[in-house]
C-alpha cells in the first residue's frame, strides 16, 4: 500500500469527501465545505490520486470552463481516513445502511433511512437508540467488519 505524509490540507480534503454522499465530491464542494482555497484543494485530489486512496470516479462536461472531475474515496482511502480520524464509525454505518435501504428499494421515509440519518449527524441527536450498539453491530467492536 502507498503511504501517504498527514498534512491538515489533505486531512481536510480526505474528510469533506468521507462525509459526502456516496463517499464521493469535486473540487468546487470541497472548498465549501472546507474553506480551503482551489489550488491547495487540487494539489491534495492529485497526491490523494496518484497515491491511490481516491480515484477519479467520473467527469461532468461543463457548459462554460473546466469539466467537473469528481474523486471518490477507495477502499485504502477507507483505511487512511480512519488512520487519521477524520471519518466518523457513525458515517460508514450510516452509508451501509443507506446501500441496505436502496437494495430493498425504501424510501426516504423508511425507518432505515432515517437512522442513516441521524447517524451522520455528530452527537447524533433525538437518537432513540443506542448508537454505540449499532455502531458495533454494524461494523463489530473492532469496527473491521
Amino acid at each position: 500500500m502507498s503511504t501517504i505524509n498527514y498534512s491538515i490540507v489533505s486531512a481536510r480534503v480526505l474528510s469533506a469527501i468521507t462525509h459526502s454522499p456516496g463517499f464521493e465530491s469535486f473540487g468546487a464542494e470541497i472548498a465549501r465545505r472546507t474553506g480551503l482555497r482551489g489550488p491547495s484543494i487540487y494539489k491534495s485530489l492529485a497526491r490523494l490520486t496518484e497515491r491511490g486512496f481516491l480515484r477519479e470516479a467520473r467527469v461532468e462536461p461543463a457548459r462554460h470552463g473546466t469539466p467537473r472531475r469528481w474523486f471518490a474515496l477507495t477502499d485504502a482511502g477507507r483505511v487512511l481516513a480512519e488512520r487519521w480520524g477524520v471519518m466518523r464509525r457513525e458515517t460508514v454505518v450510516a452509508e451501509r445502511l443507506r446501500a441496505v435501504a436502496a437494495v430493498l428499494d425504501l424510501g426516504a421515509d423508511d425507518p432505515l433511512s432515517r437512522v442513516a440519518d441521524l447517524l451522520d449527524v455528530p452527537g447524533v441527536p433525538g437518537a432513540e437508540f443506542d448508537v454505540n450498539a449499532l455502531v458495533d453491530a454494524v461494523l463489530g467492536p473492532d469496527g473491521e467488519s
